[in-house]
Parts: C-alpha cells; sequence; structure tokens
C-alpha cells in the first residue's frame, strides 16, 4: 500500500479523533511507513493545505543531476596512500602517488667501516582498484623539503615541491599477481645508500634529528601496458619500510636495519585526473534534466552536484518545521557486478559557503549513526539524513539550494559509482520530508 493511500485511509477513519489520540497513531504509521522500499516514496500526493500534520515526498523529477569535478581534497597524514596509475572506461585516467616521512627507532649504530650491500623499499597493499591489468613502473626519489605538521596540504600539490626529480634513488617495473600483498623495490642508488650508511651521529639519535638529515621519499607510478592499477598502500603495517642490508668491519658478518614508516611519519597523498576520455555525458558543471546517470569518484575525482530548485518554494508556506528529511541516490545496477570497481562504502553530502568553498552539511557534522550516507547494497542506493539542511534551506538561512555527492575519505579510497539521475526510467534521488505546519 503506498504511503498517500495509508494517509487519506488514516485521516478518514479518524476525524473527530482528540488530537493526542491522532497524533500517536500519526507516528506509528510513520514508523511503519520507514520500511517501505524507495519506489513507495516516488508519486505521493500533497495533503490538503489545511491538514495541520502532512507526510509529503516529492517526485524524483524535481532533483537536477549533474557532474563535477573537484580540485583537491586535504591529503595529509592519511591511514592509506594510493599508488599506481589507471585508465578507468567511464571516468579516464587517475594517477595517484605519494610522499612520506621516514623514521627510525631508537639510534643507530652500524659499527666500524659500514658498507650497504642493498637497499629495499617494501610497500603492503590491501587493495587494487582496476584490477591487476599489466605493469607499472615505479619511481623513488629523495625528498629535499620537510612535510611540514602544521600545514594542510592538499591532494593536488606540486611534487616538485617536495622533490626534484633529477636525482633517482630508484626505478622498478611491479606486475603483480592476484593474491599478493607486497610490493618490493630494490633501492640502487649508490649516493642514497651512502648517505644513509654513513650518517653523522647528529642525525642518528632522534626521529627528529633523522627527519632532519633525510627528509622522505616521493614515490611515483608509470603504465606500461595494460590498462595500469591503483593500489591501497598501508604505510602503518610494520612490513612497509626501507630496509638496509650492510657488512661492516666484523669479518664475514651481515646485518640489515629497517626504516620505519608508521603513523608518526607525515605524509601527503598526490592525485591527478585526465577527463578527456570519460564517458560524461557532457561537460563537468552543466546540469541536465534528461540526464540518466552521473557520476562519483574517490581520489579527488569526479562528484554528483543536485539541485533541489522546489525548495525555495515553502518559505511561502512558513511556518513550517522540517522533522525529518531524508535523501536516497540509487546506483546504477550494472556498475556493481563488476569486482574490479566496487562503490564507495559512504557519501559525504557537501555544501558551497559563500565564497565557494566546499563544507560538509551540518547533519554530516551530528556523527555517521544520524546521518548515515552508507550504500545499502540490498536496495541498491545511498541515503542521508539532510534535516537541518532542509531546514536552513526552508527558512531562508541559506540561500543556496545545491547539494555536491563526494565519496566519504576521498583521500584514501579510489572506487567509483555511476548513480541514476533525473531522466533514468526506474527514477533518480528522491527526498522524503516529513514536516510540521504551524
Amino acid at each position: 500500500m503506498c504511503q498517500s493511500d495509508i494517509f487519506t485511509r488514516l485521516r478518514r477513519s479518524l476525524p473527530a479523533a482528540p488530537f493526542s489520540v491522532f497524533f500517536s497513531f500519526l507516528l506509528t504509521v510513520i514508523l511503519f511507513l520507514s520500511s517501505c522500499e524507495e519506489s513507495s516514496f516516488i508519486g505521493l500526493e500533497v495533503q490538503p493545505q489545511s491538514d495541520r500534520f502532512r507526510i509529503m515526498s516529492y517526485q524524483d523529477d524535481m532533483i537536477s543531476t549533474s557532474v563535477e569535478t573537484s580540485d583537491s581534497v586535504v591529503s595529509v597524514g592519511q591511514s592509506r596512500s594510493l599508488l599506481g596509475v589507471h585508465d578507468d572506461p567511464l571516468f579516464g585516467r587517475l594517477s595517484a602517488s605519494f610522499v612520506t616521512q621516514v623514521g627510525i627507532a631508537g639510534t643507530i649504530d652500524f659499527g666500524d667501516e659500514p658498507v650497504a650491500d642493498s637497499l629495499i623499499l617494501y610497500l603492503v597493499y590491501t587493495g587494487v582498484h582496476g584490477g591487476e591489468t599489466g605493469p607499472q613502473e615505479i619511481t623513488v626519489y629523495e625528498i629535499t623539503e620537510m612535510i611540514d605538521f602544521e600545514t594542510n596540504y592538499y591532494s593536488n600539490v606540486d611534487p616538485a615541491n617536495f622533490a626534484p626529480e633529477a636525482d633517482v634513488l630508484a626505478r622498478h617495473t611491479i606486475s603483480p599477481q592476484e593474491g599478493d600483498t607486497l610490493i618490493r623495490i630494490p633501492v640502487t642508488s649508490t649516493r642514497f645508500h651512502d648517505k644513509l650508511v654513513n650518517a653523522p651521529d647528529s642525525a642518528t639519535q632522534s626521529l627528529g634529528q633523522f627527519i632532519s638529515y633525510f627528509k622522505g621519499l616521493y614515490v611515483k607510478a608509470e603504465q606500461l601496458e595494460g590498462n595500469g592499477s591503483v593500489y591501497s598502500i598501508n604505510l602503518n603495517n610494520t612490513h612497509s619500510k626501507l630496509s638496509l642490508f650492510y657488512r661492516n668491519a666484523e669479518p664475514d658478518t651481515s646485518f640489515r636495519y629497517d626504516y620505519i614508516i608508521n603513523e608518526g611519519a607525515n605524509r601527503v597523498n598526490l592525485f591527478s585526473h585526465d577527463y578527456s576520455e570519460a564517458a560524461f555525458t557532457r561537460e563537468p558543471g552543466q546540469t541536465g534534466d534528461e540526464d540518466t546517470v552521473y557520476y562519483l569518484q574517490g581520489a579527488a575525482g569526479a562528484m554528483g552536484r543536485l539541485d533541489f530548485d522546489y525548495l525555495h518554494t515553502w518559505r511561502d508556506s512558513m511556518p513550517v518545521s522540517i522533522n525529518s528529511a531524508k535523501i536516497y541516490l540509487p546506483v546504477e545496477e550494472t556498475t556493481t557486478s563488476d569486482g574490479k570497481y566496487p562503490v564507495p562504502a559512504r557519501i559525504s553530502l557537501l555544501q558551497k559557503d559563500i565564497n565557494g568553498n566546499l563544507l560538509g552539511v551540518i547533519d554530516l557534522g551530528l556523527g555517521e549513526s544520524y546521518f548515515g550516507g552508507a550504500y545499502n547494497a540490498e536496495q541498491g542506493y545511498y541515503s542521508a539524513n539532510i534535516t537541518n539542511w532542509v531546514q536552513s534551506v526552508v527558512r531562508g538561512d541559506n540561500a543556496d539550494n545545491s547539494l555536491y555527492v563526494a565519496v566519504r575519505q576521498s583521500a584514501i579510497t579510489p572506487n567509483r559509482a555511476v548513480l541514476r539521475g533525473v531522466g533514468h526510467p526506474s527514477g533518480g534521488p528522491t527526498l522524503e520530508i516529513i514536516y510540521t505546519r504551524h
């Protein structure tokens, strides 16, 4: 039974009921309606203006959809880093690299007359975006500028700010196979070997001293064959490290020292996008009422834009209190069947301030249990609570009636999704509002 039918029967069955009884019964009906499927929210009829309490839902064709591109996201000090180049058939090319500090635990004593035999950079990865599709060349550089703990670095920062690319420490081709979890990169620069093994005592007595001496590494990838891949690197894993194998004056003895990369090491994730081969139906930023799909991508990639063109009309009906406002964003089912491209686990909803900066909506700051934003795999949609944002628009406190759909934790998540737009035959975004007219 659709919501409008239930509500109409409710009003007819209680024409003379006391207000308290009617309100209690209405709350029970609302709780029941919350279990309805998405399709039950579409096409709900507006109740007579004389009703004191009304449940109202808007058809999806009143929320315009479009694609926006993101400049960048704050990407410093993240729990994961991304590495690789991938040509996505829908989203174009994504390139991901990172810079990171490398530290020591305690003090270093290599003994007398130390000589480096080899140096290996180990990177543990926990996922692959796009599948293992072809070899990639990994290049490692020494950064020459400190990563400042007080600076909010963004993902579009120029890596040249950290490292000149003239002095290569390592260049190695990788082609991980299914089931692998570790990338191994030999660092072949003899100059760098000597720098580590012959570090002065002033640089080896504390972590701070060492980072001033050796500021860190810049690691980038270049696609060689196939469509490439983007690896999710866990630098906090104890097996992600820089291992020095050396010997000293002690005869017939070799040693190993592991430089650590953990939570105490500052790092910055770097992303770039090339949308020239993307499948977007129009230039980013252009709204289309006929669009059947729109696009969402992590790693500071594409965002969806939702324009609620009707919300300002509520101001003529004030005073109105928004009791609940929930947005449903259905995903195009054909994009979830390929294991190479899992959809993002969660989304954020952002709004622009008067200076054009993107900020999270008020509801997002109230916590995940309130806001939601998780992908419902069974129903095939994202849903989020935006009650406070809708109330601010209805009251006139917020002049902008647009929201931007972004991947949550975009600085560490390359996942992407194709969502159903306003022109999709199965329906697009839907906003469900429960309100009180005073």
